[in-house]
């Protein structure tokens, strides 16, 4: 991917019900505005297009919260409208991801976000264990995930992403092992890994300090990650970036996630909704990050009307939770800690060609160290994460910037 790359994030916060784990800008109401919701992200969209004028999506993604609760006339009225705003390069077709949950979904959902343009899944399985799922406070059970895959299927998707995580409290390896299984039962795509962190004011955090939980333990947590890469490796699957598999077996086109590579590769997106982020790059070389409010109702008020005027970004701007001017210096360093989350690493050409900068003349010390560590393997052409080194992928981020 190059930095010509673009894509849109589309954030939907209505959940049913807050897993225990859960830190992000979701809210669960027994009523949900959807057309309230779609009216108002249309009016964002229009304010702040002229913020991304000229660009053309490869992605489309939507996630929350769960969108895949959002009525599909709506999801489909609010994807027409992105694609018309950002169309795609000649000869591209855009990766549209919906994210969803097992036991949400019906096949009549399933058809018309088809006929909508969506063409791959991200499904929050995260475990097939009956009892874990409990302990998360999913609002599904095992037999749900096999019965959307299967009906996604025959609806036509050709894409599809598990979602699995490891490291939960009294997880076993053997259990792991038996959700690696099953997982792999249902031939998915892709499969993205994510290892349970305890958020302060989550349910989780509160149950782990009254001793009702316990914490999730490093070192089998290390264990765990260790046994999904090899179960993976052996399915056919490419651990192509810290948290992501993509399969890769003959005949597969490429089935890495496209959307979320572009944050990897520093691509501009504009998030759209409540409490989304944007990233985009100025002429002079700098950038800017920013973020939406993180409450609903905020959101909802702010954007109720169409904007008389196009979006003039603004550090102070109310609209916001977030504003950071980015400078080159820290651009740089944060495209070569990002640009290492990919297993395939950085190549310094490659490098050189797009931020003007040699990581090996900068980071020469850096570089020695890391090596000599066994975090980092480096030759001629560039540097990655070793084999070792990914588990400790944020320290070694940590040490460039």
């Amino acid at each position: 991917m190059t930095l010509t790359d673009f894509g849109v994030y589309v954030h939907f916060p209505y959940c049913r019900q807050r897993c225990s784990y859960c830190d992000f800008a979701v809210a669960v109401h027994p009523q949900i505005p959807h057309e309230e919701y779609l009216q108002s992200l249309l009016h964002e969209l229009a304010a702040k297009a002229d913020l991304f004028a000229g660009r053309r999506a490869v992605s489309v993604y939507f996630g929350g919260g769960t969108p895949s609760l959002w009525q599909p006339d709506c999801l489909d009225a609010a994807l027409s409208q992105i694609v018309s705003v950002f169309p795609s390069p000649d000869g591209v077709s855009p990766e549209v991801t919906l994210e969803c949950d097992p036991g949400d979904v019906s096949t009549a959902q399933l058809q018309a976000w088809q006929r909508a343009g969506v063409t791959r899944l991200s499904i929050g399985a995260q475990s097939f264990s009956p009892t874990q799922l409990v302990s998360l406070r999913r609002q599904h059970q095992p037999q749900h995930i096999v019965e959307l895959v299967d009906r996604a299927r025959q609806a036509g998707f050709a894409r599809i992403s598990l979602d699995l995580l490891v490291g939960m409290p009294g997880q076993t390896l053997p259990e792991l092992s038996d959700d690696l299984r099953k997982l792999l039962s249902l031939r998915p795509e892709h499969v993205s890994l994510y290892q349970l962190t305890v958020e302060p004011h989550t349910l989780l955090s509160v149950q782990i300090r009254r001793g009702q939980q316990r914490p999730p333990c490093p070192e089998l947590q290390a264990d765990a990650y260790d046994l999904v890469r090899a179960t993976l490796a052996d399915a056919g699957f490419r651990h192509y970036e810290i948290s992501n598999f993509a399969r890769m077996q003959p005949g597969d086109p490429d089935l890495r996630a496209v959307h979320n590579r572009l944050y990897w590769t520093h691509g501009e997106y504009p998030g759209l909704g409540v409490s989304a982020h944007s990233f985009r790059r100025l002429p002079d070389g700098t950038a800017e990050r920013f973020a939406n409010q993180r409450g609903p109702s905020s959101y909802l008020r702010t954007w109720h009307k169409p904007s008389p005027q196009p979006f003039a970004l603004q550090p102070d701007d109310p609209s916001l939770s977030l504003y950071e001017l980015r400078d080159r210096e820290s651009l740089w360093k944060e495209a070569l800690w990002l640009a290492l989350r990919e297993l395939d690493g950085v190549r310094y050409d490659q490098f050189v060609a797009l931020h003007d900068r040699d990581p090996r003349v900068l980071c020469a010390e850096t570089l020695s160290s890391l090596t000599s560590r066994g975090l980092i393997d480096a030759d001629e052409a560039g540097l990655r994460l070793s084999s070792h080194g990914v588990l400790f992928a944020d320290e070694v981020g940590a040490a460039f910037l």
